[in-house]
């Protein structure tokens, strides 16, 4: 090898170290984990959105991207503020009745997803689905010959296959029903659930277990603004058999047993219904500030730097249960998500430490997202970096609990993966595909307002657990080893990109449907 070549090999190495390789420096032990202690700490109360915990979150990180070198993000500032309208759920009045005829408040479990008390009562006219399924892997779409946009959709517990009990996110469960109704721009899911009764049958026990946690954590937040915040952002209303038998079965053409015959048959039930849901609520709101937590590196490329590389992750949780007394009712999120939010905390500092990049990188830690991701939907209205130039959203979200895997969910982009799992190999961590890319994950993270714009995005996370949304999520369950190594990872996949490679290729899934904004 002549002089010439072996000088440009050396320094060819010295340039993919210092920008792809800045997490091959010493940095101080334990700062993931205090971060991580402090985010998750009882004094925070869970960092509900809105919250005084959440606040002092804010203040927190934002403080901590001052000390490390990053550029306040918005208007000289960084803090993001939007302002949120609150009510509380439990003392709110709820008057709901389908074509005149009340249903009692025993008989129903409503989430006012998307409504609040000023602007109701709210009617929709009822379109029948089915089991309300659409799964085009499997060769299933019970919405194909039905418009359902501004209606309220009615669909049975079910599918044409049998349900696992322990799951929560599937399509063949509430909330994947009523994620399919929100995408198609419908106003609200009706679900006649046996999971409704008391007790519910084992078989089903789990059915509708995270619309069940949401309607009960409390309070409905929702953005002032009028802007799109999720694919979830319709009220969802769970009733039982007795329900529709007496309200619906008349102008469904059969019984929730009939009805049920007839699908396991492969009958064709859709139909248009000659019924009218209205739903009122009665609650005292307020109007409360909360904000996203937002941050830039420039680039120091003259071309490169009008560029973006953004790294994101919720630093919200969902507060505190209403417990009996001497229970713990703080929801203190360690995994959901003081873990992610530590980690691209620690990713910005070795960002900052490795000196000038190409393309100007943007950390926008986003609250609200437990509350139906207010956060990056207020964000995305108003982004800090422009949507058409940010080459890639990087996430975070809950990635305390590594196996020695991390799963990066790229539902658009191979190139953008196969990164990250080299990336992944290098720092010792094994980086593996969505297992479940069924449940259509994005529409449930903060990407889902990157993804929507066409962005490239990667989603890391490593379980969904027992303690997901609960008190028992506690840092004493965190593996801050393999944490470390997720952070390497990391901060190597955002140093290559801002370091100048290529945008990886996007390619939207067919089934990504995002309705209108």
């Amino acid at each position: 090898m002549s002089k010439t070549n072996a000088l440009f090999v050396i320094m060819s190495l010295v340039l993919i170290s210092i920008l792809c390789g800045c997490a091959q420096k010493q940095y101080p032990q334990g700062r993931v984990e205090a971060d991580v202690r402090f985010l998750a700490d009882d004094l925070l109360e869970g960092r509900g959105t809105p919250s005084r915990g959440l606040d002092v979150a804010a203040l927190y990180l934002a403080n901590q991207l001052r000390a490390a070198g990053w550029e306040p993000g918005h208007n000289g500032s960084y803090l993001q503020p939007f302002e949120v309208s609150v009510f509380d759920t439990a003392s709110a009045e709820y008057l709901v009745s389908i074509n005149g005829r009340p249903i009692q408040r025993s008989e129903y479990l409503l989430l006012p997803l998307g409504l609040r008390p000023e602007q109701t009562p709210v009617e929709f006219d009822l379109v029948f689905a089915g089991h309300g399924v659409s799964l085009p892997e499997k060769d299933v779409d019970d919405f194909s010959d039905l418009e359902v946009a501004g209606k309220a959709v009615v669909a049975l517990l079910g599918a044409p296959w049998e349900l696992d009990p322990h799951l929560i996110f599937p399509p063949d469960h509430g909330v994947g029903k009523a994620l399919q109704v929100g995408v198609r721009n419908g106003a609200m899911l009706i679900y006649v659930s046996e999971d409704f009764s008391d007790p519910p049958p084992a078989e089903i026990a789990a059915e509708t277990a995270l619309i069940r946690g949401l309607a009960s954590s409390g309070h409905v937040a929702q953005i002032v603004e009028g802007i799109h915040t999720s694919a979830l952002s319709g009220p969802c209303l769970v009733v039982g058999p007795a329900v529709f038998d007496r309200l619906l079965a008349d102008v469904a053409g059969g019984t929730y047993h009939e009805l049920q015959e007839r699908l396991a048959q492969g009958a064709s039930v859709a139909k248009d219904l000659s019924a009218l849901v209205r739903i009122e609520i009665n609650a005292d709101t307020k109007r409360i500030p909360t904000s996203n937590v937002v941050a830039v590196l420039p680039g120091a490329d003259p071309v490169l730097r009008d560029e973006w590389v953004v790294l994101t992750a919720h630093y919200d949780h969902v507060g505190v249960y209403d417990v009996p007394p001497g229970e713990d009712g703080i929801c203190n999120g360690a995994d959901d998500n003081a873990s992610g939010t530590a980690a691209v905390l620690e990713v910005a500092r070795r960002l900052a430490d490795a000196g000038p990049l190409k393309r100007s990188v943007m950390v926008a830690f986003l609250s609200g997202e437990d509350s139906g991701l207010l956060g990056s939907a207020f964000y995305a209205a108003h982004p800090v970096a422009p949507l058409d130039r940010t080459v890639v959203d990087i996430n975070v979200d809950m990635v305390g609990r590594s196996d020695g895997t991390v799963q990066a969910r790229t539902p658009s982009s191979d190139a953008l993966f196969e990164r990250a799992m080299a990336f992944g190999e290098a720092a010792g961590i094994t980086v593996i595909p969505d297992p479940v890319p069924s449940w259509r994950l994005v529409y449930f993270t903060d990407s889902y307002h990157f993804a929507r714009f066409d962005v490239p995005v990667i989603s890391t996370f490593t379980a969904l657990h027992e303690d997901y949304h609960q008190p028992s999520d506690e840092v004493d369950k965190i593996r801050f080893e393999e944490l470390e190594k997720i952070v390497e990872m990391l901060t190597d996949l955002a140093a290559h990109y801002a370091g100048g490679a290529e945008k990886p290729a996007y390619q939207r899934p067919e089934w990504f449907l995002t309705p209108a904004s």
